[in-house]
């Protein structure tokens, strides 16, 4: 599946394709980074609970973004003398 680049089949479906592909593909690496063989490799806790937190903000950013602008187009379509 990841192989392939195919990060909708690990995200549940009922997010109806609603999220940010960058935020899924760094948590994915950040899973990955946590069960790496190479201890070396591995993250700290608290640098996956920074990243973590990131990938949270960027998602959260994106539906604020989302909302709003669901938010102004149904403004204007009850008021369309409101300009945009």
């Amino acid at each position: 599946m990841l192989q392939k680049g195919d990060i909708y089949s690990l995200v549940d479906p009922r997010l109806e394709g609603k999220f940010d592909t960058n935020s899924v593909w760094k948590a994915v690496e950040i899973a990955n980074a946590c069960v790496s063989p190479t201890a070396i490799k591995r993250l700290s806790m608290s640098q996956v609970v920074v990243d973590l937190k990131e990938c949270l903000a960027t998602e959260l950013a994106r539906t604020n973004q989302r909302d709003e602008t669901e938010l102004r187009n149904s403004i204007v379509m009850l008021h369309p003398t409101v300009s945009q």
